[in-house]
């Protein structure tokens, strides 16, 4: 335990030398000005938003709100598809342990169908969801500091939506396969 305290401080004893005199203060207008002559080589000059504190304040808040939101509906993707595998392997199961017959085989197959394309209208919504999320991020960026901008500048647009339309795709088929599974499956039921 003393360990920590004393590595604690240290760092904390560090931590100007290394950071120079940035501060995370959301109030101070100085705080985004280097005022050390260190660092000057390194960072470029930051132009602070030129919003008033109000307004900031505001545009901060819907900032936080549009990434929360987007983390919500991020988590839901994975959920509803984690949540219809689950249940295709319920179908399997429940078809299996009480010997299913060729008619219900069907319409086990019929729920299989109806939920696979319901899952994926599902999925593209969320999909349309983060997108209009992504686009109220990137209006309220605009009027954030230089620094701000730059920072999320490393992560394009292009990629950035690369990324969300793979893992959209991965999604989709991962449901589709698991239909053809649950096809199968049943089909092997049926047969057997």
């Amino acid at each position: 335990m003393l360990w920590f305290f004393v590595c604690d401080s240290r760092i904390r004893a560090a931590a100007p030398q290394v950071f120079g005199s940035y501060t995370m203060a959301p109030n101070n207008k100085n705080a985004d000005k280097n005022t050390s002559g260190d660092n000057d080589a390194v960072l470029p000059d930051i132009v602070p938003s030129a919003l008033d504190d109000k307004t900031h304040a505001e545009m901060r808040a819907l900032y936080a709100e549009s990434t929360e939101t987007l983390r919500f509906v991020k988590t839901h993707q994975w959920k509803t598809l984690g949540a219809t595998l689950l249940t295709f392997l319920g179908l399997i199961f429940i078809a299996g342990f009480i010997g299913a017959d060729k008619p219900l085989t069907q319409k086990f197959m019929a729920i299989t169908i109806l939920m696979t394309t319901s899952v994926i209208f599902t999925l593209i919504i969320y999909q349309f969801w983060m997108h209009n999320e992504s686009r109220k991020i990137d209006a309220l960026a605009d009027h954030m500091s230089s620094l701000f901008q730059e920072i999320r500048a490393i992560k394009s647009k292009r990629e950035g939506n690369l990324h969300r339309y793979t893992l959209l795709i991965f999604m989709i088929s991962s449901v589709v396969f698991g239909a053809i599974v649950v096809h199968l499956s049943l089909a092997q039921v049926a047969g057997g």
